[in-house]
């Protein structure tokens, strides 16, 4: 299905399989990334129509890889989904170029909307 690949950068398993999961029910290929090595790697891939971004990763952090793929990619849809929800978080990530932020817990129908938009 062309433009609808996701790659969904999450460390809590629990979490990116839940969110994996509505994705490939809601007609998407969500491809799962535990660190923020290989979902930079991922998202790099040909055919990525979005990402999903947690902050606190290992190896890369969130930040980092937003950073990075604003660099190479600037015109790919990313929404940070994270724990972080202080306001100077949401600036900074949104600053750094998110295209959304969405703050844990969210539902998967809220999230479905987003991605949707």
């Amino acid at each position: 299905m062309p433009g609808r690949r996701i790659v969904v950068i999450e460390d809590e398993e629990p979490i990116r399989r839940g969110v994996a999961q509505a994705l490939t029910f809601s007609g998407y290929d969500a491809v799962e990334a535990a660190d923020g090595e290989i979902g930079l790697s991922e998202a790099q891939g040909v055919g990525v129509a979005l990402v999903l971004l947690d902050l606190q990763l290992p190896k890369i952090d969130g930040m980092q890889v937003l950073a990075e793929l604003r660099r190479v990619q600037p015109t790919l849809p990313i929404i940070i989904l994270t724990a972080r929800g202080s306001e100077d978080d949401r600036v900074r990530g949104l600053k750094l170029g998110a295209d959304d932020y969405v703050v844990k817990p969210f539902s998967a129908r809220e999230l479905l909307a987003r991605v949707e938009a």
